[in-house]
């Protein structure tokens, strides 16, 4: 057994010596001296009451309901962030009961919600299945959410419609390993509900989709369904609600979360009429869901 161990050692020492990183069997947890609990969480400046809003630097997912299960894990990294030291990280494999998501409840009755993101993909799945963006729930029932579909790199618009899903492409391409922001405005309101999205700053979409419901109660991080394999980081998150009377859609990006230092308010194709969404199909399918 000390020949093992001298033996362990000293390969680790020879990896070291030569630049080569040792062998990770999943993404690095966060240890508390690893981020940075004096700062300051991202701020809300959206018009509602704040559900959640976290740069993970307390190295826990606190203000978020965790579920996980198999070989899924919800946790929160050193590996990678996009401010700060921390992020939050969800990661699941093939494996069969492979689990892991998390999920803020809104304002009773919210008749509009924001969902604000930071997001690196650093690990896709299967071709045919997809990885997880925000997804807003009414009672059990996903109604509409985005996500990257594998391997084609797609970014798209999934809506759960009374007659079938809609999809509609808001990027071609979306690289994994890179770190891209999502804020997703939702105003439900069954035939007339009216949706905006900004992709790292800039609206990519606008307009009104038909939703079997008036409101929203729930925005989930990660799937639902087990086996969607994917390692996704997930940075200065801000989810708001309220009731009320909603902001306009199509209208311009609140002022930005995360780091101030980087310019995202590009608000060319915000105005009406200008969508720079593509590709609209209705489909009862497109691979796991």
């Amino acid at each position: 057994m000390n020949r093992v161990v001298k033996l362990c050692l000293a390969g680790s020492l020879v990896l070291a010596i030569l630049g080569i990183p040792a062998l990770s069997l999943g993404p690095e947890t966060a240890g508390a001296q690893a981020c940075e609990p004096s700062g300051a969480p991202p701020s809300d400046p959206y018009p509602g009451t704040t559900a959640a809003a976290s740069s993970f630097e307390s190295g826990t997912l606190d203000g978020f309901d965790v579920s996980k299960s198999g070989t899924g894990e919800a946790s929160v990294s050193a590996g990678l962030s996009h401010s700060g030291n921390c992020a939050a990280v969800l990661h699941t494999t093939t494996a069969p009961g492979s689990l892991a998501k998390v999920t803020v409840d809104l304002t009773l009755g919210a008749t509009e919600a924001y969902a604000d993101g930071w997001f690196n993909i650093a690990a896709e799945g299967m071709a045919g299945n997809n990885v997880p963006y925000f997804r807003f729930f009414s009672g059990r029932v996903r109604v509409l959410d985005v996500f990257r579909q594998n391997i084609s790199g797609e970014l798209v618009l999934r809506t759960s419609t009374p007659a079938a899903f809609i999809y509609t492409t808001l990027r071609q391409y979306v690289s994994t390993d890179s770190w891209h922001r999502l804020v997703m405005h939702v105003v439900p309101n069954g035939p007339g509900t009216k949706v905006q999205i900004w992709w790292d700053g800039r609206s990519v979409y606008a307009g009104t989709l038909n939703i079997p419901t008036t409101t929203v109660d729930t925005v989930q991080l990660g799937s639902e369904h087990d086996q969607q394999m994917a390692d996704i980081y997930v940075d200065d998150v801000v989810v708001n609600s309220r009731t009320g009377t909603p902001a306009p859609v199509p209208g311009p990006l609140p002022q930005p979360t995360g780091d101030p230092s980087r310019p995202l308010n590009d608000f060319r194709g915000d105005r009406p009429g200008v969508v720079l969404a593509t590709e609209t199909t209705a489909r009862s399918g497109r691979g796991p869901e």
